[in-house]
This record gives C-alpha cells, sequence and structure tokens, in this order.
C-alpha cells in the first residue's frame, strides 16, 4: 500500500549526521562518520506523550541512541555485531569514571611511555594483517616503522593498567588517532592512501605526543563533567555485544516502549572495511578467518562475502526493482550484488519478526534508512522496509523525508538524489 511521505528536512536535515557530535560531551572521543546526532534522539523524546521505560537500539554502532537516553534517565538495550563499535559504545556509557582515578592510570601511562624507549618488539608484535607495515614486495603500506613503535609503546603501557575501565578508555583514545597518525584516511567503503604518504615524517615521540594530548584536551575535560552529573542509568550493561538477529530474546515479550535505530545502509559498504584499522591495531581481530567471521554477521549490506541464492522477500516493490536491474545491467560489477539486496531485505524482515514480540502494545519505532541505487535503479528502502513491517504487524504513521543524498559517482549521472526517511511506526 502507499504510506504517507511527510517532508521534514527543515527539522532533520541538520540533526540527522553525526557531524554535529563532534564537539558534544562525550560523543566527541572518538571521531565517528556514520549515524545521526544526539539532537534526533532528544527530537524523538520530545515529541512523545510519556517517557518511555525501556527502549531499544538494534544497530548501536557508536553508542548515540543509548548514551542521550542514559542521559535522560531512560534504560535501553543496544545490539552491536562489531567489536569496536561496542568497545567504543560501552566506553562511552560507562559512568563511573572519576578524575582522580583517570589522573592516577594516566600517570602510569606517563612513566611506562615517558621513560627509556624499549625495543618494544620484544615485548609486543605488530597486527598481523599483511598491509600495517613495510614488508617486501608490498608497494604501500599503512604505518611507518617509527609510528608502529609509538603505537606498540601505547599498547604495552596500556596492558600495564589494571582498571578495565580505564583500559579500554585509553584505548579508544588510541584508536581516535590511528587514522592521523597513519598513511590512509577513510573514504566512503575504505580507507585511501593520502597524498605524499611516502614523505611524511612522524616520530615515534610524536605519536605519544599526540595520544597524551587527546586525553589532555579532549577526554579529561569530559571526565571533569561526568563525575558531578547524577547518572542513574547505567545503560553500558544493556550493550549486548553480538548479533541483534539472533540477540533479541534477551527481551522479555511486550517490554519495549521505544525503539530508535539506523540500520546499515543498502550501499554495499562493508564497515569491517571502513574500520578495519582499529580492529586490527587493538588486537579485536588477530587473523582472517575471524575479519571473514565477522563479515558473515553483519546485515547482507556489502558484497565481502557469498550470499548465495538468497529468497526474496514478499515485496512487488522489490521484485519490480530486481527486474530493472537485470534488464538494465545483466553483467553487474559484482555478482554477488542481487543476493546481497535480497539478503538486506531478509534481515530487516528477521529483525521485525523478532521485534514484534517485544513491543509493547503502541510502543514506537523510529527507524532511519536511506534509498539506494545500482545502475540507475532505484530501490526504495523506505517504501520496503515499511511494507515488510506492516506485514509483522506494525502500523505505518508516516515516512518522514530527512534529507536527500548525494548518490554515488558511479550513478550521479543516472539519479540525481536518493532520499533519507525516517520511518515512524506503532506495535498494534
Amino acid at each position: 500500500m502507499p504510506y504517507e511521505h511527510v517532508d521534514y528536512t527543515d527539522k532533520y536535515e541538520r540533526i540527522m549526521q553525526f557531524d554535529k557530535n563532534k564537539s558534544e560531551f562525550i560523543h566527541k572521543w572518538y571521531p565517528f562518520v556514520e549515524g545521526y546526532s544526539k539532537e534526533f534522539i532528544t527530537s524523538v523524546i520530545d515529541e512523545l506523550d510519556n517517557v518511555p521505560e525501556l527502549c531499544a537500539d538494534p544497530f548501536a554502532g557508536s553508542g548515540t541512541t543509548p548514551l542521550e537516553l542514559q542521559n535522560i534517565g531512560v534504560n535501553c538495550y543496544s545490539f552491536e555485531v562489531s567489536p569496536f563499535m561496542h568497545l567504543l559504545a560501552t566506553v562511552k556509557l560507562e559512568s563511573s569514571y572519576n578524575i582522580v582515578e583517570f589522573r592516577v592510570n594516566k600517570g602510569i601511562l606517563e612513566r611506562e611511555i615517558n621513560g627509556e624507549l624499549k625495543p618494544i618488539r620484544r615485548y609486543l608484535s605488530p597486527p598481523s594483517a599483511r598491509t600495517f607495515q613495510k614488508r617486501k614486495n608490498l608497494k604501500k603500506w599503512i604505518f611507518n616503522r617509527a609510528v608502529m613503535d609509538g603505537i606498540l609503546d601505547i599498547k604495552y603501557a596500556i596492558n600495564q593498567i589494571r582498571d578495565r575501565r580505564y583500559q579500554n578508555l585509553f584505548k579508544i583514545a588510541l584508536a581516535s588517532i590511528l587514522l592521523e597518525i597513519s598513511n590512509v584516511y577513510r573514504d566512503g567503503k575504505s580507507v585511501k592512501y593520502k597524498a605524499n604518504w611516502d614523505k611524511r615524517v612522524i616520530r615515534r615521540r610524536d605519536v605519544h605526543q599526540k595520544f597524551f594530548n587527546k586525553l589532555e584536551s579532549v577526554i579529561e575535560p569530559d571526565i571533569f563533567i561526568l563525575q558531578d552529573n547524577q547518572v542513574h542509568v547505567n545503560n553500558s550493561q544493556f550493550c549486548i555485544h553480538g548479533d541483534v538477529r539472533v540477540n533479541l530474546d534477551i527481551l522479555e515479550d511486550n517490554s519495549l516502549d521505544l525503539v530508535i535505530s539506523s540500520p546499515p545502509y543498502l550501499n554495499s559498504r562493508d564497515y569491517t572495511d571502513i574500520y578495519i584499522v582499529e580492529l586490527w591495531v587493538l588486537d579485536l581481530i588477530r587473523d582472517y578467518e575471524q575479519l571473514r567471521t565477522l563479515r558473515r554477521n553483519t546485515i547482507r549490506s556489502h558484497v565481502q562475502v557469498r550470499h548465495g541464492n538468497v529468497p526474496l522477500v514478499d515485496s512487488e516493490l522489490l521484485r519490480e526493482a530486481l527486474m530493472r536491474l537485470s534488464s538494465n545491467h545483466p553483467e553487474q560489477w559484482n555478482k554477488e550484488l542481487p543476493g546481497m539486496i535480497k539478503g538486506y531485505f531478509r534481515d530487516m524482515e528477521s529483525l521485525f519478526t523478532g521485534l514484534k514480540s517485544k513491543m509493547a502494545l503502541g510502543g514506537k519505532i523510529f527507524f532511519n534508512v536511506a534509498n539506494s541505487a545500482y545502475y540507475g535503479v532505484e530501490f526504495e528502502v523506505d517504501n520496503i522496509i515499511a511494507g515488510l513491517a506492516e506485514q509483522n504487524g506494525f502500523y505505518i504513521e508516516e515516512i518522514r523525508k530527512a534529507r536527500d543524498l548525494k548518490p554515488s559517482s558511479q550513478q550521479k549521472d543516472l539519479i540525481d538524489s536518493l532520499r533519507e526517511t525516517v520511518i515512524v511506526m506503532t506495535a498494534r
């Protein structure tokens, strides 16, 4: 059925980007790229008749939803399959830091790092990722030797911290400077090499200084503020490391009043590639089999794994778009593309099937998605997902247009823009 589309660009366009969080309390600890701002969360709460008792975010990302709900005293379960994103979210959600403990533990780091330089590779080995350091027959590498030694110095010092809260906090501080000291930058679906990357000179002590600058100028001031805040909710304990599709059963039936989330977009981005540097350096993956396993466990929004013969969900819109895709370009750039698209919506259907029993009667879902295009064929992600949610017993109130997104460089001559929206629905 056709759904009501409402233009919300005046309200949403400026708040549906994480960029607005880059200078915000706690959010600024790590320069996350994807996702909405904290203001989107407060805008949702402001329009509800009552403050919800229990919420959920099936795709936690950097933790924006559970953190903002924590700040207003609302319990929120969140789920995140990426070990790096889960670490980031739980570090930001931890509310028991205090300035005395922070400085004591920072002092341990300073004593370890600022003394005489160690032959660090006797104590720690660099990540085993093939492109991370110079080696025979490799034309490009992500970290120069001095930079990698500086990273290992910091990792060794962090390992001396006994309090896991501060150990993880310092790991996120290290993660936040990795791209700055590397030879690459984040660009769309992957990392790319910086101009004149091979001429950059960053010394081992420079790495140490950037790390301590991050602690002192960004994190320490927030610890001062945090210790004075009266936070009565701890959403860190409800942040689940794992695939939401197989972990929803930890929630009681009819318990959720509100869901606010944004799934990975159907844009063939593999988030393990986008955050590959952090995953390897923090030892969250240690070999390529673990990397493959992580990719297999993510929502099927990328083509880096074989999807096989995926059954089509019950959606005429999707069926028609796939037929146009096959007609327009039978030889796709990747043979996994149709399987990815079908798998994505199969995963969305699975999510709403699971959510139906967990939602309280009248509970609300605010679901941020974006349409996609391949070979000039637009996939109306919002309308297709709305249809799948409706089939699972949800009432679609409206689909709110948040903003227009630029299509990829391959699609810009065929598609003017792609619609980003928020689907608002109610459990019935």
